[in-house]
């Protein structure tokens, strides 16, 4: 065989082992990534994987991506590949279980018309642009379907929990089953079952009603039916039976909502005996949980805690007899920032939580447990006595005597890992009716939510009466707790990941600096021009002034004050050339990171490999004009 024949035959014998490779790795290498970034962005979380592991039936999920639209809004064009590539993980992990496909949808399609039959909902980039579809649906065998409407690149930290949660859904279509225990007016089911009538129902029962298949336990009753989340919201006092059936649901299921307040004002006014003359003993606090709270390292505080940063106003009669808002420190705001934006019952709210004359948690380390906060109090608080509270003080005499002690209070904390039964030496009397046998220990890591406060779920603390629109999250995260709470383990083991897009960090700093830079000269200006005022006004005073700022504008500036408001505007024109030289020096700063960045990642590779070149192309002419010699 000839030279060129040998060659021309190994030329396509290596071609077939590249398209060979390719197509091997593609089929049977596809999950196989190495995710070096710095938040494992491109690796699912072990929840997840369960997710998938367990699948057993197989479903398909589908993207509707309107991509010419949305080439005029960046930021979602951008999100959609980071989709793309998580729905394509999911894809490859789910063991040939779930099956991606993407649609692309342009206006007057029957793509269009199947992405609004989906329940997808398009945005606009701008009055004049095509309507931007870009969300999920997904189906199982049976045709169940589940959907994500809009992918919120704003939302983006909750990606993977959002697609897993489809997924769980489709794997189990089942409402979430809720157990409830309350003294308060809450019943969800006869909310669920009015078909639209009017229930006096709160905004809060109707919608855990329309959201969860709820059973309300009875009064009397003697063990805790089969459900998914346990509830209890200000219950009545307990028998011993019923704390024990509580405490050994808690250790089978391991997951609870508990809502309990030291002075709840709904069950106060519920109370027959209620006097609104007098502090109300009955019907205020009910049962306290215990042995199980303390058992738990979680300690309920025996007296309101108020706050004054975020106090919400009210209507007040001042000490002149004139009615106006006031901030009412028993009632408060927990903003946004002041929750926890890692968990994902309370990450995704915006608006924060109203509470009123809430209690607050001291919370214990326990072995083998965790504690989050997932909503506290700023540093100006301060505690009032239960009966007091519940009297209603005026705002004026709560702030005359205000004297905050400075304590960041727990309202609300999400527990986690393994409990211990609060009956070690065995059950109390008639708890040993329990048909299941006596559980130590839970029998699986426990997630637990405890709140401080019953009185946020009613309708006045956060639902607007006018429009009968929510003003606050007080409902959502109590919702979103039950909701992430009813979720199989896998799915509770979920927490919101890191966005893909990164702060600049040293741009970050360079403008932080400059912008202290600048507001030091701002208040250098202002201290000079409150410095003139005092001149202008000494001047005045030892009859040196022309009267002109003391109301006569007719009269004529005097030498000395024609002096000083010409020394003040020599000194505004100094400041703001110094601001100016401030602005000059940050785009500089950033102009020149900008142009080394560009250096690096642009040209400095290819500047290393020609050096390079060069390099062994001299050495080897030496090599060669030695060998001539």
């Amino acid at each position: 065989m000839s030279a060129r024949r040998f060659a021309l035959f190994a030329a396509l014998a290596f071609l077939l082992m590249f398209v060979a490779a390719n197509v091997i790795g593609n089929s049977w290498l596809r999950t196989w990534r190495l995710d070096l970034t710095q938040n494992h962005l491109y690796s699912l979380s072990p929840g997840t994987q369960t997710t998938l592991d367990h699948l057993s039936d197989s479903m398909e999920l589908t993207l509707y991506y309107s991509r010419d639209a949305a080439a005029r809004a960046p930021q979602v064009q951008a999100y959609a590949g980071r989709v793309r590539e998580m729905l394509q993980t999911f894809a490859a992990h789910s063991h040939g279980q779930v099956r991606f496909t993407e649609v692309n949808v342009r206006p007057f399609t029957e793509e269009e018309d199947a992405a609004q039959q989906a329940g997808i909902q398009p945005v606009r980039a701008d009055e004049n642009s095509d309507p931007i579809y870009f969300g999920l649906t997904g189906a199982n065998a049976i045709d169940d379907k589940r959907t994500i409407p809009f992918f919120d690149p704003a939302r983006e930290p909750f990606l993977e929990y959002e697609v897993t949660r489809l997924i769980f859904e489709l794997e189990h279509p089942d409402r979430t089953r809720v157990a409830l225990i309350t003294s308060l007016p809450i019943d969800p089911a006869t909310a669920a079952n009015a078909q639209g009538a009017a229930t006096g129902q709160s905004a809060f029962a109707t919608e855990m009603g329309r959201l969860f298949d709820v059973q309300k336990l009875p009064q009397n009753f003697t063990a805790i039916p089969e459900a998914d989340v346990l509830v209890v919201i200000q219950p009545w006092a307990l028998s011993p039976a019923q704390l024990y059936a509580v405490d050994q649901f808690i250790l089978r299921k391991g997951r609870a909502f508990i809502a309990l307040d030291p002075a709840s004002m709904v069950a106060a006014q519920a109370s027959a005996s209620f006097n609104p003359m007098s502090a109300p003993t009955q019907g205020a606090v009910t049962s306290s949980l215990e042995p199980l709270l303390s058992r738990w390292g979680v300690a309920m505080s025996s007296d309101v805690v108020m706050d004054l940063e975020g106090a919400l106003p009210v209507q007040a009669q001042g000490p002149n007899g004139q009615t106006t808002q006031v901030p009412q420190p028993l009632f408060f705001a927990v903003p946004a920032a002041q929750l926890d934006r890692e968990d994902l019952m309370t990450a995704a709210l915006t608006r924060g939580i109203n509470f009123g004359l809430s209690g607050s948690l001291n919370i214990s380390p326990r072995d083998g447990l965790q504690s989050h906060p997932l909503a506290r109090t700023s540093g100006r608080t301060m505690h009032m006595p239960i009966q007091q509270a519940l009297m209603r003080p005026s705002p004026y005499e709560i702030l005359r005597d205000w004297q905050p002690d400075g304590r960041v209070e727990t309202i609300a904390a999400r527990l986690s890992g393994t409990l211990q039964t609060a009956y070690p030496s065995g059950p109390p009397e008639g708890g040993d009716a329990l048909a299941a046998p006596r559980l130590a220990r839970s029998v699986r890591p426990a997630e637990l939510v405890v709140v401080a406060d019953t009185d946020f779920l009613a309708d006045d603390f956060y639902v607007d009466p006018q429009s009968g629109a929510a003003a606050a999250d007080n409902a959502s995260f109590a919702l979103n707790a039950i909701d992430v709470l009813g979720g199989s383990d896998a799915l509770v083991s979920l927490r919101s990941r890191a966005p893909s897009i990164r702060r600049m960090t040293l741009i970050d700093n360079m403008e932080r600096e400059a912008q202290r830079l600048i507001q030091q000269r701002q208040e250098q200006l202002q201290g000079e021009l409150e410095d003139t005022q005092q001149r202008l006004a000494h001047l005045q005073a030892r009859g040196r002034g022309s009267g002109f700022f003391s109301g006569n504008l007719g009269a004529e500036l005097t030498p000395e004050e024609n002096a000083e408001i010409e020394r003040f505007r020599a000194q505004v024109v100094d400041v703001r050339s110094q601001l100016r030289g401030v602005e000059r020096d940050l785009r500089s700063g950033v102009n020149s990171l900008e142009a080394w960045i560009v250096f690096v990642n642009v040209w400095l590779m290819p500047i290393l490999v020609a050096g390079i070149g060069l390099v062994l192309f001299w050495r080897r002419q030496r090599r060669a004009q030695g060998a001539r010699r």
